[in-house]
């Protein structure tokens, strides 16, 4: 039961966003500079789940103190459904968080100490997020920091942490990923847009709307697509990659997308949906670099 409850705290649905970039650093780290350390990739991908989760923790503590999470969630926030208190909550996320610091100074040893100041600043964004007298999670602004913080952040960091550089190229490799776990966040508050307004939530589908948040969507999605055609033009990428995106790039997610109202009740169905786009789309980088790496 407690096994349950757990899984229901991590929130599955959202590790995605954490796991992506450490296999797509890694794996760009070997294609672009012959260098990738699986026992790294295995202890950063663990760490990342730990953090992730410990952030997803933490913002459902708020959320429930401050009556976001209301009656309705039970099924998917283990605090509303009475499964387990707040000060449990806290505790399990302080171990998750400490776990991954002790990896991260684990890592920081065995290549370099900055990766832990990249640590230590994203860890005051993800408490930021939930947190504090003003909440990120509260304004338009969740998508880009979650963005940039998990996507360009993680991933140029974890290419860092395997071969030792940081320049433009590994940041614009990033790029994709960051738009990607936006869009999940986006995905997320645009399903949540009833309860957030009633909590005083000003998220970015509140400011602009469901509609334009829906067509925002689908312009990420696209643009996923678009970018990868660039970062091959720039000889970022190589060519396999593009092919393989083509042939795996999950077209049909955007009429599935477009074909039902959004709301709490199909929240399921929209992080699914943005779920598959990511994977397939990285699962289609990932097999370019290694057709690559290969050949």
């Amino acid at each position: 039961m407690f096994f349950k409850v757990i899984i229901k705290l991590m929130d599955l649905k959202t590790l995605v966003a954490g796991i992506v970039p450490v296999i797509l650093g890694s794996i760009y780290s070997s294609y672009a500079f012959g260098k990738c350390n699986v026992g790294f990739l295995v202890l950063l991908a663990v760490a990342m789940i730990l953090a992730q989760s410990s952030t997803n923790m933490i913002n459902d503590y708020f959320d429930f103190k401050r009556g976001t999470d209301k009656n309705g969630k039970e099924d998917e926030k283990a605090l509303v459904s009475g499964e387990v208190t707040p000060k449990q909550v806290l505790f399990i996320a302080f171990i998750y968080k400490l776990t991954a610091f002790i990896i991260g100074v684990f890592i920081a040893g065995q290549t370099s100490y900055y990766i832990l100041l990249v640590a230590i600043v994203g860890d005051i964004i993800s408490n930021l997020y939930a947190s504090g007298p003003f909440p990120i999670s509260y304004t338009p602004f969740g998508e880009v920091a979650s963005g940039i913080t998990m996507g360009i952040g993680i991933t140029t960091t974890v290419i860092f942490i395997q071969s030792g550089i940081f320049n433009m190229h590994t940041v614009l490799v990033a790029v994709p990923t960051s738009l990607f776990i936006g869009t999940v966040l986006l995905s997320n508050n645009l399903s949540d847009i009833k309860e957030d307004k009633e909590a005083g939530r000003k998220t970015l589908p509140i400011l602009i709307g469901a509609k334009n948040a829906e067509k925002l969507w689908v312009i990420n999605v696209i643009l996923l697509f678009v970018l990868t055609l660039i970062l091959v033009a720039a000889d970022i990428y190589p060519i396999a990659v593009l092919a393989a995106v083509v042939l795996l790039f999950p077209y049909k997610a955007i009429s599935n997308f477009l074909s039902y109202d959004k709301s709490i009740h199909t929240k399921g169905r929209t992080m699914g949906l943005i779920g598959k786009v990511g994977l397939r789309y990285h699962l289609a980088v990932i097999i370019g670099l290694l057709i690559s790496i290969i050949l």
